[in-house]
């Protein structure tokens, strides 16, 4: 059949005719748009799909780039002593057979300026007495410490060099998921060794042990024993990471690398060549995530901000300015707070002695309170709890055995508040345990309820109308913070 318009018409009338027409003027347009669309993912793909020659050249330009910037560093620890004990059936003589020992390391850096100055981590360099530094080209020099920070795991030494190739520090922040970065340095001890990878998050919080201040780059980029200090690079040839640490059962790589970001490297960096310390902003406060126990206990509506766990001494500078334990910090000089993390950061990058403005949460209230910044000091150790004796009655609901805090206990421990119960010891299987509790840790308030007693503590247990959720202030170790408690 001959399909014109005479034919339709006359089969379909003027309906079919419009029908057919709309028909073949959407077929044409499918036919152009797949098309036009087959030559834009064309031209789409040739941009974002280059060829491995491509590729393998932009590696080689990188590595050309920035090799010439990557050292190695040979260290001499300071003297240890280490005690050889005696053979078996020997009496062990106290002190006898300490001798001095000293331990070598090697580690990687990265050259920031002509002059010799270089960004490696603390542990590479930080406790060394004697540093050699060997550059891409072969030469070797001494180096000094310029200064150093164990919060971040940052050191900066120098050479006495002049006209040296040196790394440009990029910005961490436009680092994204899934982009391409290189690792060089020293594993093992092979000096001048490039790994490839990509960035396989960012952000990473490993918490306080691994760095308070650090919000690592993690990336699969081959990270080894020896790679500490060396750069994480970009493909624009910019440092965008100090390599770290990684986590691996077997001490090499798992292909799960850490990196500092370079932004946080770059504060680091100019506050050490300015005067050998990083300078940090203090409260003078623990802090505590939000939870929804805890801020039913505090009289918190909201879900962000950080809890004032307790205060670290009577005049540090939030004491000073009257807040207390259990207080909600919602806002910090203008920003406002998501995290405890968050804070101590923003608050760290504030200068020393700043007026800030605080805007916090107390029962239920917000109010403000004006804090002039001290100085952060040094990380110190804990002391161990002091035991209390037998324990004098069981902790019924939530699986611990209590005992009233006597005068001599709170002064051994040197408690901050003199009455409680302490705990003397924990179900394996109990709430107490499931929450965290140790024996020595001393309970103060359940929820709102001050505890002076083991009485004040069992009436309020009893007074709890089947709450599955309870919150507990603890003191341990000097310090005060808030436990939330899942009763069976």
């Amino acid at each position: 059949m001959d399909f014109n318009v005479r034919n339709i018409k006359d089969r379909f009338g003027s309906r079919g005719v419009r029908m057919f027409a709309l028909a073949v003027a959407l077929a044409v347009a499918s036919a152009v748009g797949f098309e036009l669309h087959g030559k834009a993912l064309a031209q789409q793909g040739q941009a974002q799909l280059p060829s491995p020659q491509d590729l393998s050249r932009t590696f080689i330009n990188v590595a050309k780039q920035i090799k010439p910037a990557v050292v190695n560093i040979d260290v001499v620890e300071k003297t240890k002593r280490a005690s050889i004990r005696m053979p078996e059936g020997f009496p062990q003589i106290p002190g006898f057979g300490d001798t001095p020992r000293r331990q070598k390391g090697t580690g990687s850096g990265v050259v920031i300026s002509s002059d010799g100055y270089i960004l490696t981590n603390n542990h590479v360099a930080g406790d060394a007495e004697q540093i050699n530094v060997k550059l891409g080209d072969g030469r070797e020099f001494k180096a000094r410490i310029v200064g150093k920070d164990s919060e971040t795991d940052l050191a900066v030494i120098k050479i006495d060099a002049q006209n040296l190739s040196f790394a440009k520090l990029g910005n961490s922040d436009n680092l994204e998921q899934g982009e391409w970065v290189i690792a060089l340095g020293s594993p093992f001890g092979l000096q001048q060794t490039m790994t490839a990878g990509i960035v396989s998050a960012t952000g990473r919080d490993l918490g306080a042990g691994a760095g308070q201040f650090t919000n690592y780059i993690q990336t699969d980029a081959s990270i080894n024993p020896g790679n500490s200090g060396g750069p994480l690079v970009n493909m624009q040839g910019e440092v965008v990471g100090i390599n770290t640490l990684i986590f691996s059962q077997t001490g090499t790589s798992a292909g799960v690398g850490f990196a500092i970001p370079s932004n946080l490297a770059t504060k680091v960096y100019a506050q050490l060549i300015k005067s050998g310390k990083v300078t940090r902003g203090y409260l003078g406060v623990t802090l505590q995530p939000i939870s929804p126990s805890l801020a039913r206990t505090v009289g918190y509506s909201g879900t962000e901000g950080a809890v004032v766990g307790d205060l670290s001494k009577n005049d540090s500078p939030a004491a000073q300015a009257g807040l207390r334990s259990g207080d909600v910090i919602v806002e910090f000089d203008g920003k406002r707070v998501t995290s405890p993390k968050q804070l101590t950061e923003i608050v760290a990058d504030t200068p020393v002695g700043k007026a800030s403005v605080v805007k916090y949460v107390r029962d239920g209230h917000t109010e403000t309170a004006t804090i002039k910044l001290g100085e952060r000091p040094p990380r110190s150790g804990e002391d161990d709890p002091v035991d209390q004796g037998e324990p004098e009655e069981q902790g019924g609901k939530l699986g611990a055995s209590l005992s009233n805090v006597t005068p001599e206990f709170a002064r051994q421990l040197k408690l901050k508040v003199l009455t409680g119960v302490v705990i003397q010891n924990v179900l394996a299987d109990g709430p107490a345990a499931d929450a965290g509790l140790l024996r020595g840790d001393v309970i103060h308030r359940v929820n709102r309820v001050p505890i002076t007693n083991r009485q004040d503590f069992f009436g309020a247990m009893s007074s709890l109308k089947g709450e599955k959720e309870i919150t507990l202030q603890v003191e341990r170790n000097g310090q005060l913070q808030f436990v939330a408690v899942t009763l069976e």
